[in-house]
């Protein structure tokens, strides 16, 4: 039985069902998984990121990716994607936290009430990267806000 690979992931459906219908059009058998429930109830997230996989049989996993890739400067729905800044794969999980083990759920809840931060998770090389970037205040020599500075 032919496993389903993950080639593209996204946050909202409509970019996830332009690109699954471009790959049904070039004739790959392409569905679109939305994992939102799962992570509600699962993982406690009420604000899903990183749900809508675009998915397709392991067969057609490569000449997927190469179309793909050369669709990546052309469609701006593309541009959407998820991927990973350490190895560029598209097989992201958020949060961070196991869906395949009971024990996963009591990180989760921790993240839930606001105790461990909730971050994107790649299943490739397993490297970790915050949902939101901290915007960085100006800071001085000895790490003093320059805005706070007495003149």
């Amino acid at each position: 039985m032919e496993q389903l690979i993950t080639v593209a992931t996204f946050n909202e459906r409509e970019p996830a069902d332009h690109v699954a219908a471009r790959l049904r059009e070039t004739g790959i058998n392409a569905e679109v998984y939305d994992e939102s429930l799962e992570q509600k109830w699962k993982l406690w997230n009420l604000h899903p990121r990183a749900h809508m996989r675009v998915r397709v049989h392991s067969g057609e996993e490569n000449r997927a990716q190469a179309l793909l890739d050369e669709w990546q400067g052309s469609d701006p729905q593309l541009g959407q994607s998820i991927k990973c800044p350490e190895c560029g794969s598209s097989k992201i999980e958020f949060p961070q936290f196991s869906r395949r083990t009971l024990m996963g759920a009591l990180p989760a809840m921790a993240a839930a009430a606001g105790v461990i931060a909730q971050e994107y998770y790649c299943e490739s090389c397993h490297f970790t990267w915050p949902a939101e970037v901290k915007e960085q205040p100006d800071l001085d020599r000895l790490n003093w806000r320059k805005s706070d500075k007495v003149l």
